[in-house]
């Protein structure tokens, strides 16, 4: 028992550092509040742990592993956002609008996140203002993020947008399926392979 509130006490110090990293003001005290009201989750390799056309009321920070989001047409899962250690993520459609979720959540390793509801983050806002910052600051970055990766498929080659991938997530070859990374770019595995074999 003590090894597990070592080991959850071990993970909420690194997600402070994590949110540090997005909103270095952060006031301490706060931070540490969120921290505390935190309730650790431990997710296997290829695990879906949000499924579509399920509801989700909880913001996960992810402090070791890797998940994928990807949606599934015509007997094909399409790849549309990857996060590593240090990313946030919610099944955003139905934790903003209540409504069913649309797209599957997995685990490409086994992972470890840290959950709140999202009734617990609305207690939180209303009581800090550095808290509430703190979700707009997320929420903005998420949001430049789905603005980006939308540019990059409808207007960059497929070989810009594995130059692109490159430059910013190469550690991930080693990490996960070509597969995944294939459909993320919008390509077919072979074209990623031909795109590999030139560099």
């Amino acid at each position: 028992m003590k090894e597990a509130i070592s080991d959850i006490q071990k993970y909420r110090n690194q997600l402070k550092e994590n949110l540090l990293q997005i909103c270095p003001n952060l006031n301490l005290e706060e931070l540490e509040e969120l921290a505390q009201k935190t309730t650790l989750m431990k997710i296997a390799k290829k695990e879906i742990f949000i499924k579509t056309e399920s509801y989700s009321d909880k913001i996960y920070f992810i402090i070791k592993g890797m998940v994928r989001v990807f949606y599934e047409k015509e007997n094909k899962e399409i790849t549309s956002v990857l996060l590593v250690e240090g990313g946030v993520l919610a099944g955003s459609y139905s934790y903003i609008t209540g409504d069913k979720n649309f797209c599957n959540y997995q685990a490409l390793e086994d992972t470890t996140v840290l959950w709140l509801s999202n009734n617990e983050l609305e207690i939180l806002y209303k009581k800090y203002h550095s808290i509430e910052r703190l979700g707009r600051v997320i929420i903005e970055k998420y949001y430049a993020s789905f603005m980006k990766k939308s540019y990059d498929v409808l207007f960059l080659s497929a070989e810009e947008r594995y130059n692109t991938f490159v430059i910013n997530h190469r550690e991930l070859f080693n990490r996960i399926s070509l597969k995944y990374i294939a459909s993320y770019l919008g390509i077919s595995q072979e074209t990623l392979s031909r795109l590999r074999a030139k560099q």
